[in-house]
């Protein structure tokens, strides 16, 4: 191979093309009797809804030197491309390209999936093509021909095969959990799906009350979120943190100490007074008594568990927002 001179990128570039075009590195490696040691990568595939970016090249570059490194030091390794082909992205790509603009809603027939899971298909070789080209570009060292389609049938039945036996053997097991669910695309949401479209906005928060069943008290709660108000489940205090008993007219309130003059300013209440300091492990275990206790079906009942409508003490409660105490609804988020 020809060394040129003076530093010319391009032209260091086009030599080296040049020079590996007639040759097949891969099929040299494979044939070397030395190297015994043999090593599997699985390739995080792509998904194929949209040409390259300058993040895919960085990885694809560490993948192909992560390659390189292990070949030298005389491993024989199974370096073959994989291509992500299902899911919501490339679905969000077929409905834009034909025109569909109320999700799965307007795909009521045989005919409308035919056409979306053809033009998925289409999608996919259009993109395939151009990541193939970009990978040439780059000099990686992917085995294309042995590459696997998340969208082939053998793949899809390989995976259920193995979720069978995974499911047998007792690694999988069937349980619950709260997921982000898209009512237009009709599938749940993967935390990245749903930070796609995280956007930072303005929305009101809502203070309110809840009696202390056994006391004379009242806990001053806050939420971001009050049409969870329903499923309230627990209000949350800082064990570490200051509370404070303040009197407001006839009534006692619990706040936090960190956030009084400003929640107080916050509601425009001008007088009060402190009547006591504590810590939030004090309020651990104490039952209150819901608002909408009367007005939502079978929430008394549910109430009388020991552990629901109850104060909790836990670390993660922010004392520096609302009023310190926190409203805790499991059953709409994690």
């Amino acid at each position: 191979m020809e060394l040129v001179e003076n530093f010319d990128i391009k032209q260091i570039e086009k030599i080296v093309k040049n020079d590996l075009k007639d040759k097949d590195i891969s099929k040299m490696i494979d044939q070397d009797t030395e190297k015994n040691n043999e090593i599997m990568f699985i390739e995080g595939p792509p998904t194929m809804n949209g040409i390259p970016h300058a993040g895919h090249l960085r990885g694809r570059v560490f993948k192909d030197l992560w390659y390189r490194y292990n070949v030298l030091s005389g491993n024989k390794v199974i370096f073959n491309a994989g291509w992500d082909t299902q899911g919501l992205p490339v679905e969000l790509q077929a409905e834009k390209e034909l025109g569909i603009e109320n999700g799965k809603g307007d795909i009521a027939s045989t005919e409308d999936i035919e056409k979306l899971v053809s033009e998925c298909k289409n999608i996919v070789q259009k993109y395939h093509a151009k990541w193939v080209e970009v990978d040439d570009l780059l000099g990686m060292s992917f085995n294309q021909e042995n590459a696997y389609w998340t969208y082939k049938d053998e793949f899809i039945e390989k995976e259920w095969e193995l979720m069978r036996k995974a499911f047998e053997n007792g690694i999988m097991t069937e349980g619950f959990r709260v997921v982000a669910y898209c009512p237009s695309c009709q599938t749940s949401l993967s935390h990245s799906e749903v930070n796609q479209g995280y956007d930072m906005v303005k929305d009101p928060s809502l203070y309110y009350k809840v009696k202390l069943a056994d006391e004379d008290k009242f806990l001053i709660v806050w939420t971001t979120m009050p049409f969870t108000l329903v499923t309230d489940a627990m209000v949350g205090l800082n064990p570490k943190e200051e509370y404070v008993e303040v009197k407001v007219e006839e009534e006692t309130w619990i706040v936090g100490k960190t956030r009084l003059e400003e929640f107080m300013n916050e509601v425009k209440i001008e007088e009060y007074e402190i009547e006591r300091t504590f810590l939030g492990t004090e309020m651990e275990g104490k039952k209150y008594i819901h608002p909408l206790l009367d007005e939502i079906p079978k929430l008394a009942e549910i109430a009388k568990q020991d552990n629901y409508h109850v104060a909790v003490a836990e670390d993660f409660v922010d004392v520096n927002a609302g009023s310190g105490l926190v409203h805790l609804s499991p059953a709409n988020g994690e």
